[in-house]
């Protein structure tokens, strides 16, 4: 390991520092949560691995509190982490596992259980004000909108991504809200959040508030006004130059906000975190993740080891740094405790209040060990032991949805290999079995997905059934998605021509279906085999596979298919040729069996086992015939 990629902690020593905490003792404190999005680790300034960006008003709340160098959210996506943070339980306790479907939702049912209390729930009925600011990803129902999970006010919008430009979100519905109504027009969201918020606390000065602040920053797509881009003239790459512009225009939000929280005098009486939601997907947006190895959608260190701050200045000790592992869902018994509200009587919180951590009051480690499920990925920390099934580093067979197990999982020693390179497992076995079985124990209190990515749990369309809730959602000249399916009559007439295969893909496991049309004996195929695209073509029963030559990277990738009318295939990966080959014939009749996007229906065309479900997204999916 290289030393310098260490963040060392310095010994609280702090038995002289004893202020009180209680709300009692200071009237009941304001609590001010920024999450920001897609923010990988290594990114910040005073993080200090990545030095082309200032972020002077994030770095300086660090400076002004405690950073948590092993800081870690509970999952390496959007929305289940979102639900663990605002509930403070492992989201698998209730299912919420993966992303809720596309906006708008296919199911009117995905979003964060009614089942469940939110901090601000809990914070409501104790005299606080409540305002939410920014991205939801919790439900794009009545039910669950944000105004319905105990907050009094609300700007922004239910979906899990947006454009930073207008008020429409690319997908119907998911327009820019004020409570329910839809704002007819808008800047640039990252300064309108804040602006809401800064309104918001002028509004609300004379009594406590909540502001949660869930910025879309910095998400995709990569947009930024020329009053930000003008900043980063010396960077040369294109989207690095508009992350930058994007990171900055964050980083003046928190100091908008922060700033107004000091002008009406309650930066004493304010409690702060910031924090990522996962980590950074630096193949799309270039958001690094330092040392660490992975990125979002994994369970390495790279996915869920996220920027973590807590400032509350006066009341916790200022420019410290600690290396002991916290969790997003130690932010809810936490403000609790500050707020003097008791917690929840049935003990099901699984976060931990850090307020003694973060005096000195106690020494010792928060968890005994942090836990993880996503799919078949799974992690376990415990102490500087970690392990861990991740892309990369677990068997995947038939692509279907596989059991989450700890059975043939690594491990690594995190204080001497941050980077997770230097698998342990067969050194150490005493050491698995002692992590296997923590994780094993833990996950007996989870309960199975509510959802998978794209669609409900257990669902199965096959290729006869109709899945359009509107005409477009697959009508017969695409652009088609996840979930999508075209009747056999109506899907692109490939017989005796080449054609055209694309799609965009974020992928969060190495193998699945990306688009297949027909099946067994007639149809073909593009999909993921070990991380590989691959083109397969069945014609009279005869299978020909064309295969690219090198493991697709993490992020997301628009990956296409060319046959040529003399059977030729070219395989693209981001415009690039990533491998090519000939297939036996053209498909000589048209396939009966039609398009499916996400899976391969009943039959399957290629070398795998049907429905081979793709785990992530597949977008923008469309088939062109070479006449």
């Amino acid at each position: 390991m290289n030393r310098s990629f260490r963040l060392l902690a310095p010994a609280f020593a702090l038995a002289a520092f004893t202020v009180p905490l209680s709300a009692a003792e200071k009237g009941k404190p304001n609590v001010l949560l920024i999450v920001a999005d897609d923010l990988g680790w290594g990114e910040l300034g005073i993080q200090g691995f990545s030095k082309d960006i200032p972020t002077p008003h994030i770095d300086a709340l660090a400076k002004g509190g405690v950073r948590f160098t092993s800081g870690y959210v509970s999952g390496p996506y959007c929305s289940p982490t979102r639900a663990g943070l605002l509930t403070g339980r492992y989201q698998q306790r209730f299912g919420h596992e993966f992303n809720p479907g596309p906006n708008p939702s296919p199911e009117a049912k995905f979003g964060l259980p009614l089942s469940e209390k939110t901090l601000a729930d809990r914070l409501k009925p104790a005299g606080y004000a409540t305002g939410w600011f920014g991205k939801s990803h919790l439900g794009n129902e009545p039910e669950f909108h944000p105004q319905k999970r105990g907050f009094d006010a609300f700007y922004g919008f239910l979906g899990g991504a947006h454009t930073y430009l207008a008020v429409e979100g690319g997908a119907a519905r998911n327009s820019i809200l004020r409570g329910t109504e839809p704002v007819k027009d808008i800047d640039y969201t990252t300064d309108a959040f804040a602006r809401e918020a800064v309104a918001f606390l002028d509004q609300k000065r004379s009594e406590p508030w909540f502001v949660y602040l869930p910025f879309n920053a910095v998400h995709g797509p990569l947009e930024a006004t020329e009053k930000y881009l003008a900043r980063f003239k010396d960077i040369a790459d294109p989207k690095r130059k508009k992350f930058a512009a994007m990171l900055s225009a964050l980083d003046d939000a928190v100091g908008t906000v922060v700033g107004k929280v000091r002008e009406i005098g309650q930066e004493e009486n304010t409690l702060i975190f910031f924090i990522s939601d996962n980590g950074g997907p630096t193949a799309s947006i270039t958001s690094g993740n330092g040392p660490l190895r992975g990125y979002k959608s994994q369970t390495w260190e790279g996915g869920v080891r996220v920027p973590w701050i807590v400032n509350w200045k006066g009341r916790i000790p200022a420019g410290k740094v600690d290396d002991r592992p916290v969790i997003q869902l130690d932010i809810f018994p936490t403000v609790l405790a500050a707020a003097g509200v008791e917690a929840p009587a049935d003990g099901k919180i699984d976060g931990v209040n850090l307020l003694p951590y973060l005096t000195g009051e106690k020494a010792g480690a928060p968890h005994e060990a942090l836990f993880w499920r996503f799919g078949p990925q799974i992690a376990v920390r415990k102490g500087d032991w970690k392990l861990v099934k991740a892309q990369g580093a677990r068997t995947e067979k038939d692509g279907k949805e596989e059991p989450s197990t700890t059975e043939g999982a690594h491990l690594y020693h995190l204080t001497n290999d941050i980077g997770e390179q230097n698998n342990l497992a067969d050194k150490e076995p005493e050491k698995v079995k002692e992590l296997a079985t923590a994780w094993d124990q833990w996950n007996r209190d989870n309960v199975p997905a509510r959802w998978l990515p794209g669609k409900r749990a257990g669902a199965r369309k096959s290729a006869t059934e109709s899945v359009t809730d509107t005409q477009s959602v697959a009508s017969p000249k695409g652009p088609w998605k996840s979930g999508d399916v075209v009747e056999g009559t109506d899907a692109p007439n490939v017989a005796n021509h080449g054609f055209t295969v694309s799609a965009e893909i974020e992928p969060f496991a190495a193998n699945g279906v990306i688009v297949a049309q027909g099946g067994a004996a007639n149809g073909y195929s593009l999909y993921l085999d070990e991380g590989k695209v691959t083109f397969a073509l069945r014609a009279g029963g005869t299978l020909s596979s064309i295969v690219a030559r090198e493991s697709l990277p993490e992020g997301r990738h628009k990956v296409e298919a060319q046959i040529s009318a003399d059977g030729a295939v070219k395989l693209l990966v981001d415009g690039k040729l990533a491998g090519e080959g000939k297939a036996a014939a053209l498909l000589k009749r048209q396939p009966r069996e039609g398009l499916t996007v996400g899976s391969d229906g009943k039959g399957a065309v290629g070398e795998y086992k049907a429905p081979y479900q793709f785990s992530g997204k597949v977008e923008n999916v469309s088939v062109q015939v070479l006449e």
